[in-house]
């Protein structure tokens, strides 16, 4: 049996027709569906706290970029785990073994990515309604 490069075996695994058809592909839409509520929801939560949207307030260069940064890993840390061991665990259904980056690179993909999306949005969105009525915070 030859030997596959890390790359080779991950693109490989999550392109083969188990892992995104079939009886599991409802976790293509659960997993992003729930990531972007959750994102909603604290999207609304910095809005009415008059911070800056998310992604925006990363790039902003205030120093404060890498505690951002924490704060939103931290936000989303329960749902991305959450991901990585669903797919941890089609991905042993499936293939019969683990792949960890794999599962990782597709829980940042389905979770982390509509969280970041979600927060960013309904912030914009929620201050853009209530401009004159939200305390405006560095």
């Amino acid at each position: 049996m030859a030997q596959v490069g890390l790359w080779d075996g991950i693109v490989r695994d999550l392109t083969g027709r188990g892992m995104f058809g079939g009886r599991f592909q409802i976790r293509l839409f659960l997993q992003p569906l729930l990531a972007l509520l959750l994102g909603i929801r604290f999207g609304l939560r910095d809005a009415r706290q008059g911070k800056t949207p998310f992604f925006l307030s990363l790039f902003e260069g205030k120093g404060h970029g890498t505690a951002l940064l924490k704060q939103g890993l931290r936000d989303a840390i329960i749902p991305l785990c959450v991901a990585v061991i669903i797919d941890g665990i089609l991905q042993r259904m499936i293939l019969g073994h683990i792949r960890l980056l794999g599962a990782l690179f597709v829980g940042a993909l389905l979770v982390f990515l509509p969280f970041v999306i979600g927060r960013g949005v309904s912030n914009r969105i929620w201050t853009h309604g209530h401009a004159g009525q939200v305390p405006h915070s560095p």
